[in-house]
């Protein structure tokens, strides 16, 4: 293990720092005084116990998430669990100068016990002392367009005449679309708003990881926190330009807002994505245009900077979502060949499979053996849960599941940020005292 876990480190390295136009990542030294590497990263169940029955993350997994963590200098990590164990380990492979803040975890089914975690290195980025989970003021409640209340049993109408009359078991109140009368929704899954410094660039990030929710009321609920987390920031930023502006400060004093993380977007111009762009927020066409998935089907994840407030400079065409597994824990056609031809002709696939390297690794899951649920593949095979998984169906399992409990289902996205303003600085206070010093005209 030891060997492949060296050899596949170098080969991260030098696919990181390869362009893309000749298939590498094309990420940029982050040695620069010039740039701030910036990335979002979904770890899937990052420390869960079990990992719902997948086997733990090795050490070797671990060493290949700090390797491609360590690429950049801020990273914003979403599904980290109540259990720091794994990912103080991870801590310690990045090494003495990085640091992290986080957040408690989300409590119940929908907060999955989750952290939110910003991870950076201090050698280039600063904490600001600030930082601060975002809740919603009454007004600004998550209501769905259709609001409805099971009226418990003893409940009674009051008319205006003040009449009292029962209400019958089993009645369900239904509220006009978008009404207030019932009490609103907190996000899920709170947003964590820190403030950071990398040279001379100031500004608020927020990492997010919004609700999934199922059918049309989870997607509903879903583009509402969306879209009002886009509004929060609208709103304060308005409040500090005002502020700002009665003291007569430049706007160079307006610090950058940037939403990133796990929105779970469906795609681009979804009305999960135009949640964001419909509400002050931009992003890299680099980003809005690639999927973030394992499969890279789904949009889920984002990078977005506020408009009109603050200095926040991406780099033109420096932006990207990092295809983890032409690296590491490859699969290869022959590994979905199982699978419908529907199923399999659009995977991301690398050259070559890691699947036999790893076989004996899988048998730590009872499911590398059996099948866990009731599956359709090709040639009209069907299997049922408890049925024994024949190697070729082995093969698919780690391509399709196995895998992304090592490393996630999720593609790190990052982009890169100009921090280094000293020129304009100058430029600009030459000009003022020139205009001080001028003869009147």
């Amino acid at each position: 293990m030891a060997l492949r876990t060296i050899d596949r480190l170098r080969a991260i390295d030098a696919w990181l720092r390869t362009p893309k136009s000749e298939g590498g990542a094309g990420v940029p030294s982050k040695d620069s005084d010039n740039t701030l590497l910036l990335a979002t990263w979904n770890l899937r169940d990052f420390g869960r116990k079990g990992a719902r029955g997948y086997g733990e993350r090795t050490l070797e997994s671990l060493y290949y998430i700090a390797a491609f963590i360590s690429a950049f200098d801020l990273v914003a990590v979403q599904e980290v669990n109540d259990d720091l164990d794994l990912f103080n380990t991870l801590r310690g492979i990045l090494g003495r100068n990085w640091d992290f803040i986080a957040t408690d975890t989300s409590p119940g089914k929908a907060g999955n016990d989750e952290r939110m975690v910003f991870l950076f290195d201090t050698r280039k980025v600063r904490f600001r002392s600030i930082a601060g989970e975002i809740t919603l003021l009454e007004e600004e409640l998550i209501r769905l367009s259709e609001q409805k209340a099971d009226m418990p049993a003893g409940s009674k109408l009051i008319l205006a005449d003040g009449t009292e009359t029962d209400i019958p078991a089993g009645t369900v109140l239904k509220l006009p679309d978008d009404s207030k009368i019932l009490s609103g929704r907190q996000f899920v899954r709170t947003p964590f708003l820190v403030s950071f410094q990398a040279g001379w660039f100031k500004f608020n990030l927020c990492t997010v990881h919004m609700l999934y929710g199922e059918g049309k009321v989870g997607l509903e609920q879903r583009t509402k926190e969306i879209a009002q987390i886009a509004r929060v920031f609208q709103g304060r930023a308005a409040a500090e330009r005002r502020r700002n502006k009665d003291k007569k400060r430049d706007e160079d004093a307006n610090e950058a807002y940037i939403v990133l993380g796990d929105f779970n977007i469906v795609k681009t111009g979804h009305a999960t994505m135009n949640a964001l762009l419909d509400n002050g927020f931009t992003m890299a066409e680099e980003l809005q245009k690639t999927p973030t998935n394992m499969f890279q089907t789904k949009h889920y994840d984002q990078i977005a900077v506020l408009k009109g407030h603050g200095v926040a400079r991406q780099r033109k065409g420096v932006a990207g979502v990092l295809d983890v597994f032409q690296v590491v824990f490859r699969a290869s056609a022959e590994d979905v060949a199982v699978l419908k031809p529907k199923d399999r002709a659009h995977l991301p696939l690398a050259s070559l499979s890691d699947f036999e390297a790893y076989f004996e690794q899988m048998g730590e899951s009872a499911m590398r053996d059996r099948h866990d649920k009731r599956r359709s593949f090709d040639d009209g095979v069907t299997v049922k849960a408890g049925d024994p998984r024949a190697r070729e169906q082995a093969r698919e399992w780690y391509a399709s599941a196995w895998r992304t409990y090592q490393i996630s289902d999720h593609l790190p996205m990052w982009t890169a940020l100009e921090i280094d303003f000293g020129r304009e600085y100058l430029n600009q206070t030459e000009r003022e005292a020139q205009a001080r010093i001028a003869p009147p005209g």
